[in-house]
């Protein structure tokens, strides 16, 4: 079986996801009848740090209105609704086809759907012309990509030259053996983890020019500043959240690090 089709299996078990999360978070008193982007944010930013990372990538990346971004391996489309509601024309693509719809339906009920769409296709045959973007980003996808030097050379593509693309994504240090599951996957044959130097050489093999490297594990083992009705462990069961103590341990314990490089085409 083709890993892609793996790792569509392991996030698209779900055909009714838009359903079951409008489900918890009606359990929580909120009125999904009259949904806000803000009331997906506990749920819908599915990485190291939550909305709070995503601000911190957006902020880097120096996302202004009308900007046209891509958004490689979109998810649910927490991070792509964030940055449609500063303004920028977002477009999602992600591998998973559930994820895709569950991003549509759940994009349109909080009225930012002229502001993003999302397309189920392979980040490494993106369907995009040459120079289609200003600027890119791809939250915690890279983990499940095999041939990040195949899909950074797509990114490479679609951007415009002199654009910066935004890597936010958790990476191996060599300090230890990786407990499974992990968020990302149930065992190793969906994860992909490679250490910071194997994605500064594949993006710099891509054209990418690195402007700079953020460590920024210790910004999400800290105590959350607030206390959502709501997680994303509400939404996707037991085995997600062992995946995320797995993550946390691990991540105090070294082996993983959560870091941002930002590179220019």
């Amino acid at each position: 079986m083709d890993v892609r089709d793996l790792v569509r299996g392991y996030y698209g078990s779900d055909a009714g996801l838009t359903a079951n999360i409008l489900r918890v978070l009606s359990s929580a008193g909120i009125a999904v009848d009259r949904l806000r982007p803000a009331d997906l944010f506990a749920i819908d930013h599915l990485h190291a740090g939550g909305v709070t990372a995503t601000q911190y990538v957006l902020e880097r990346l120096g996302v202004v209105p009308d900007q046209r971004l891509l958004d490689v391996g979109s998810g649910v489309g927490g991070p792509a609704r964030m940055a449609a509601m500063s303004g920028a024309t977002v477009t999602g693509v992600d591998l998973t086809p559930e994820f895709v719809a569950a991003a549509t339906e759940l994009t349109d009920l909080v009225g930012l759907n002229e502001r993003a769409l999302f397309v189920a296709a392979p980040a490494e045959s993106l369907p995009f012309d040459d120079d289609s973007f200003d600027a890119a980003m791809m939250v915690h996808a890279g983990m499940n990509i095999a041939n990040k030097k195949a899909v950074f050379a797509e990114v490479h593509r679609v951007l415009l030259p002199g654009s910066r693309f935004a890597l936010y994504d958790q990476v191996a240090t060599g300090a230890g053996e990786v407990p499974y599951p992990m968020p990302w996957a149930e065992d190793q044959r969906t994860s992909f983890l490679e250490t910071l130097e194997a994605y500064s050489g594949f993006l710099k093999a891509a054209g990418f020019f690195i402007e700079g490297i953020d460590d920024r594990t210790e910004s999400i083992l800290g105590p959350r500043p607030d206390a959502p009705a709501v997680s994303p462990v509400d939404v996707y069961g037991p085995v997600y959240a062992l995946g995320v103590s797995n993550y946390v341990a691990a991540a105090k314990s070294g082996v993983l690090r959560a870091v941002l490089i930002l590179a220019t085409a």
